[in-house]
């Protein structure tokens, strides 16, 4: 299974995915998806695309700090989730921000969001709960055979 992130370029593929994926719980708790504000953090945020094989399956998303790397979006087709795919971008999310030189890897999702498993199941530990949203984190430098870039 051939996945690879390849810089991102097509703004309404990945408003399109986001929207559609994080729609039930943009409805749960009352937010409204806000259009402007997506094209921001395109120009803001370091975007990517999921590619298996020729397909375009996904988008993920990244912002830095000095020793920090934030997933800030993870969003696969549904057609394409339960398949491995997650699991497999998780690992290039995670040799990506060891590229970066960071020192932990920091991500938010929903708590009632089964992708909290997926995590857990990488090594990511909750940090806090607000109102709903899980902040997770994985420490980067315990994990062994860091690299430096």
């Amino acid at each position: 299974m051939d996945v690879k992130l390849v810089k991102g370029s097509d703004t309404k593929f990945a408003e399109s995915i986001t929207k559609t994926n994080m729609a039930s719980y943009y409805q749960a708790r009352g937010i409204a998806w806000g259009h402007s504000q997506f094209l921001r953090s395109w120009d803001e945020l370091d975007n990517y695309e999921v590619y298996v094989g020729g397909n375009r399956i996904g988008v993920i998303r990244f912002s830095y700090t000095s020793d920090t790397t934030f997933l800030r979006d993870f969003q696969i087709l549904a057609e394409h989730q339960g398949r491995g795919f997650g699991a497999k971008c998780l690992d290039l999310v995670i040799e990506h921000a060891n590229n970066q030189a960071s020192n932990q890897l920091v991500l938010r999702v929903f708590s009632e969001n089964p992708a909290i498993k997926l995590y857990q199941s990488k090594g990511f530990t909750k940090l806090s709960e607000v109102k709903g949203l899980v902040e997770m984190e994985l420490r980067l430098d315990s994990i062994q055979g860091r690299h430096h870039g």
